[in-house]
């Protein structure tokens, strides 16, 4: 027991003293081979006694071993090293035995010093089993650390993690001196602890660096989570401390994750959600509208199409009032502004055409495509949108800016009254009024002149 320092051969880990109970999860096949030809190859070359406990039904883990290197083909062949089923270990009449498998540790590790061997190495192959099954074997695991602490032996309890929930990554986190990830070859630690610990005190305090739901996340990213466990996710990283009976809560104030992020600032303060949380809520809000933002303005309008529309809909499908922006254009049909126009209640913007023309006579731009939200979610256009969007053609056409768009943004569809056909109709409109020179066509030329009139003398003074 003086001994320490023994070598596990994965290098993330490095050296445990004997005694020691590590725990890797493992992404596929692949990974857990990954992990078991270092492990067990460190032991057989330490004259150690190395067995591993087999519950995969569909991959051969001793055959896998024996194309690691000759070692494992030579310690197999000398039995050195074993393969036993987990019926040999862990069942006893098909019902699961911790008396049985804590006798297994206890009996192969006195065989094994008898023998001659340094100790023994241990793995095993952990299944995902019912519910009250885990409990059995959690329990185990919980006891099997007093045994293992005790004696001249080395464990590593293999779980595969895309199998494991939220409560069975505590267990594993709780229950083990050391964990440790391997996904697609790439290590992640989440625990080390290089001191011996009794079984009591190994399961009052963990030194996990991240919590189960950080760690689940950094594995798979947010496949297979909750709505109730993504808000949980991230209250974790805005605090320390268990969050899941306030985000449950915040489910049912706000649905799902997309009332959650949406919601007011008033809204989530009267939910409960502190200050410092909601300001990361809107960064969270902010920062993919800027990225979607910023790589509109890199391409040609008609190369960004979808682009514009997945930076208007994200960021405007959700708002509570309605908001007019315009996006004003060059003569490359590059974008070289976006503005927020006007904001009004949830049922009207106070809207001047003057001033939205003459936005783009100063900024010399030569199209424009004009964006409101429904905040109803339904994005039909009234008869005042299609009034507004008629005007504008018609004003525009005369100073020579062309309006390519008007879109409307509802909750999860749009209107484009250039897809509907209806940009071209109002332009063929205006010209034949112009051709005919109608009351009409007068009235909105003089519209045209007195705003250039205006715009001349803010130059002159």
């Amino acid at each position: 027991m003086a001994v320490k320092g023994e070598d596990t051969g994965i290098s993330i880990i490095d050296t445990v003293p004997w005694g020691s109970h590590l725990c890797v999860l493992y992404g596929n096949n692949d990974d857990l081979l990954n992990t078991l030809v270092p492990f067990f190859k460190a032991g057989l070359q330490n004259n150690e006694f190395c067995t591993y406990v087999d519950s995969s039904e569909q991959f051969n883990v001793k055959e896998a071993l024996k194309n690691g290197g000759s070692i494992f083909a030579q310690s197999l062949e000398t039995s050195q090293m074993v393969v036993v089923p987990l019926s040999g270990v862990y069942l006893e009449d098909g019902v699961f035995s911790p008396h049985k498998a804590l006798n297994y540790l206890t009996t192969t590790v006195n065989q094994a010093l008898q023998k001659g061997y340094k100790g023994v190495r241990i793995a095993g192959n952990i299944p995902r089993t019912e519910k009250v099954e885990w409990e059995n074997l959690t329990a185990f695991e919980a006891e099997a650390n007093t045994v293992i602490n005790e004696e001249t032996i080395i464990a590593l309890c293999a779980y595969p993690f895309e199998r494991c929930s939220v409560s069975e990554f505590t267990d594993v986190i709780k229950n083990h001196q050391y964990v440790f990830i391997i996904h697609e070859g790439e290590w992640l630690s989440l625990k080390k602890n290089t001191s011996r610990e009794t079984n009591k005190q190994l399961t009052s305090g963990t030194s996990e660096v991240l919590t189960p739901l950080q760690t689940r996340f950094a594995i798979t990213g947010l496949k297979g989570f909750e709505d109730s466990e993504i808000i949980e996710l991230f209250l974790n990283f805005c605090s320390l401390g268990s969050h899941q009976l306030q985000a449950i809560n915040l489910i049912k104030t706000f649905k799902n994750i997309r009332g959650f992020i949406s919601a007011s600032t008033e809204q989530l303060q009267q939910a409960g959600v502190d200050d410092y949380c909601i300001a990361r809520i809107g960064l969270l809000r902010e920062i993919p509208a800027k990225v979607l933002e910023e790589r509109i303005t890199e391409k040609t309008v008609y190369k960004s199409t979808q682009d514009i529309i997945d930076y208007l809909d994200y960021s405007m499908r959700d708002l509570t009032k309605e908001v007019l922006k315009v996006i004003h254009l060059d003569a490359r049909n590059q974008i070289m502004e976006i503005i927020n126009l006007f904001e009004g209640n949830s049922d009207n913007i106070a809207f001047s055409l003057r001033e939205a023309i003459e936005m783009a006579i100063e900024r010399k731009s030569k199209s424009l495509i004009f964006v409101h939200n429904h905040p109803s979610g339904d994005p039909t256009p009234s008869l005042a949108d299609k009034q507004l969007t008629r005007d504008l053609v018609f004003v525009s056409a005369i100073l020579q800016i062309r309006i390519l768009d008007h879109i409307i943004i509802g909750k999860d569809t749009n209107y484009s009254f250039a897809g509907e056909g209806l940009i071209r109709e109002y332009e063929k409109d205006f010209l034949n009024l112009k051709l005919s020179g109608t009351s009409e066509a007068q009235r909105r030329l003089s519209e045209a002149r007195d705003i250039h009139i205006k715009r001349d003398n803010q130059t002159n003074q």
